[in-house]
């Protein structure tokens, strides 16, 4: 029998294995070396060029002019005056109701693409147009040799006597008395109303002007658009030398002032 030699158990390594390196760890380290790295030679660059600028060609910094506001820029889209804002509106004259002769002195201007104005009737008591948001546009004149009676000392209401809302003011340095109605009334020429804003304005001691707006009761309008051009509108208006500075108006008594 031959002889049988035992097995020899492999030595044990005379060192420890090393150790996995933490990778992530190594990573966020590389990353941020790069991000300073950048940060530096970004740095670094400016201060070239700045040095580089001024050795090489002086100073080349540009003066810059401010970019103008929002607001400053609207503002010199403004008008300046009321002749540039009105400039290409049309120039209009009140009627005598029962001559058909413009009133001397008076006028008032509506924007071009408002159509002219009509008698409203065959005496031509009142004239009147559209505004473009749908609203009727009336003036008449009212008192001594007019069709219409002076509104001062009546109470100012619709042709069958619901009396509107009065409060005492000015136009153009002129008294008026502006009055105002949210209801359904019928004007002395027959038009049927829902809304109404206007303003009567003493001229002499017995002639007076009334301007205003309505709705047509059934139309739909934007009344508050037209609203907002009837009191552009107001500023266009001229009067006679011989107005009245101050106004003159009563107070109002029981008898209804049936109006235009």
């Amino acid at each position: 029998t031959p002889p049988i030699e035992p097995i020899k158990e492999p030595e044990p390594d005379m060192f420890p294995p090393p150790k996995p390196k933490n990778t992530t760890l190594s990573i966020i380290t590389t990353l941020i070396f790069f991000i300073l790295l950048f940060v530096i030679g970004f740095w670094l660059s400016g201060i070239v060029r700045k040095y580089a600028g001024n050795f090489f060609g002086g100073n080349t910094r540009e003066n810059v002019v401010p970019t103008p506001s929002i607001k400053e820029a609207v503002k010199n889209l403004m008008p300046t005056t009321l002749e540039d804002m009105f400039g290409t509106w049309k120039t209009y004259q009140v009627l005598n109701g029962k001559t058909r002769e413009a009133y001397e002195g008076l006028s008032f201007k509506l924007p071009g693409e408002v159509l002219s104005l009509i008698c409203d009737g065959s005496s031509c008591r009142s004239q009147g147009t559209y505004l473009p948001g749908g609203t009727r546009f009336t003036v008449a004149l009212r008192g001594v040799g007019q069709v219409l009676p002076d509104y001062r000392g009546k109470i100012i209401s619709d042709l069958k006597g619901i009396p509107f809302t009065t409060s005492e003011t000015t136009i153009g340095g002129q008294s008026a008395t502006e009055f105002s109605g949210t209801f359904i009334g019928t004007t002395v020429s027959g038009y049927v109303f829902s809304q109404m804003r206007g303003y009567m304005i003493p001229l002499t001691e017995t002639i007076s002007l009334e301007i205003n707006h309505f709705t047509p009761n059934g139309l739909t309008t934007d009344f508050l658009k037209d609203d907002v051009l009837f009191d552009q509108i107001l500023q266009t208006l001229i009067f006679p030398s011989s107005s009245l500075e101050k106004g003159g108006t009563s107070s109002p008594s029981a008898a209804p002032m049936i109006r235009e």
